[in-house]
């Protein structure tokens, strides 16, 4: 019987995207509710009609995609570390909630910022005024500290925005917009390490590494297309960091940034999907966590995780085996492919092997650990038997082969 937690242990399609509503509508009103408890008066302070326009989203959230969003991980971060200023947070949150069609007016202060919106970034931000009516027009006014406005407008029933100004930045996805964001879009914080504490964002992003990340959404719709859809749900924008070496792919993401990973470029479609694939698998393991956990924390013990070297506690082994078991189904359905080139076929062969060999040691203590919880068990349960359909293929196929 299938389970509400299928679609985010591997691509089930057609999937409900009420199932995430109901997860990250509930996260996000949360975050908001705890910031404007914490900072109202602050965010008052700094702002006109912000406060009331952040309690109406909440009293109304709408959409599940406006809460799987940088802005909300920022004010989560603000809350939980006082690292971040809490009233750019709630202004940032503003804004991605004025986007997504919400109701209202409000203007806001701010020492000059960078602000990424959409498909913009627009550099030395100190005012932002928002004005969305009830007939789904919204107008948003950003001035910059040289004094200059831009104004970017979204009539009745678009999703494109007009206007002038900002840096344009280059998009990849079918259906749905995955930015590549370089250094200059990102807040300072994170142009430092802050967040993405193994990334130096490139300064440019270069056409050869627009087409190897285009390569790679390409190697999807070749051989999975089903993934195509189960990546462009969670991925939101790709910071994009310098390739350390020819073979070696760096990539990476963090629970509190929802939406936002990192990756090296530029490298082969192949190596490129393999990594849409494993960073899409971590966001779908944090939404669930905000769920509740995946281990009830009565097994203690650390477990050696192949991928990263180490020793790790339970929960990070589930995470491993999720992310590990669904390049598997990609690299079966690229080796199965004879539609495919032949370096991408070799770089399967060449690499399966360690591939499957960490799935097996991340494999044994999650099998009948009775410290998973129920999301935690699903989670395993689905892609452990798809694991075992591959390994029964897999045996007759090498027989007759001869190996």
């Amino acid at each position: 019987m299938r389970s509400w937690i299928d679609p985010f242990s591997l691509p089930c399609e057609p999937a409900d995207d009420a199932i995430f509503g109901a997860v990250m509508t509930a996260h996000g009103s949360g975050v908001a509710s705890w910031l404007m408890r914490k900072h109202a008066p602050d965010v008052g302070q700094a702002s006109e009609g912000l406060v009331e326009f952040v309690r109406s989203w909440i009293d109304a959230p709408g959409a599940w995609q406006t809460a799987w969003d940088i802005s909300f991980g920022r004010a989560h971060l603000a809350l939980k570390e006082s690292k971040l200023d809490p009233v750019e947070a709630a202004i940032r949150m503003g804004i991605h909630i004025a986007a997504s069609g919400h109701v209202g007016a409000w203007q806001a202060w701010t020492p000059p910022t960078v602000i990424q919106f959409q498909d913009r970034v627009l550099e030395g931000v100190t005012l932002v005024a928002v004005d969305n009516d009830v007939s789904g027009r919204c107008v948003i006014r950003f001035r910059l500290s040289d004094g200059i406005d831009i104004e970017l407008r979204r009539s009745s029933g678009s999703d494109s925005w007009a206007g002038e100004g900002g840096h344009r930045l280059i998009s990849i996805g079918r259906n749905r917009a995955i930015r590549l964001l370089p250094k200059r879009s990102l807040p300072a914080g994170e142009r430092e390490g802050e967040v993405f504490q193994d990334c130096q964002p490139v300064s440019e992003i270069t056409g050869e590494a627009a087409e190897s990340f285009e390569a790679g959404m390409t190697v999807l719709e070749r051989n999975t297309p089903q993934y195509v859809p189960w990546v462009e749900r969670v991925l939101r924008g790709i910071v994009v960091c310098p390739r350390e070496a020819e073979f070696r792919l760096v990539s990476g993401s963090w629970e509190d940034v929802p939406g936002l990973v990192h990756m090296s470029s530029p490298h082969n479609g192949i190596d490129i999907a393999e990594i849409l694939v494993h960073e899409a698998a971590h966001q779908y393991f944090y939404m669930l966590q905000r769920v509740g956990p995946v281990d009830d924390s009565t097994d203690n013990q650390l477990y050696w995780s192949p991928p990263i070297r180490k020793n790790r506690p339970l929960s990070r082994i589930l995470m491993a085996y999720h992310a590990l078991a669904n390049v598997q189904l990609l690299f079966e359905a690229v080796r199965s492919n004879e539609a495919n080139d032949k370096w991408d076929i070799e770089y399967v062969r060449v690499n399966e092997p360690d591939l499957q060999a960490a799935i097996r040691a991340l494999d044994q203590p999650l099998r009948g650990n009775p410290a998973l919880t129920k999301l935690g068990r699903r989670l395993y349960d689905l892609l452990a038997e798809r694991m075992a359909e591959l390994m029964e293929m897999t045996v007759p196929r090498a027989l007759a082969s001869g190996s």
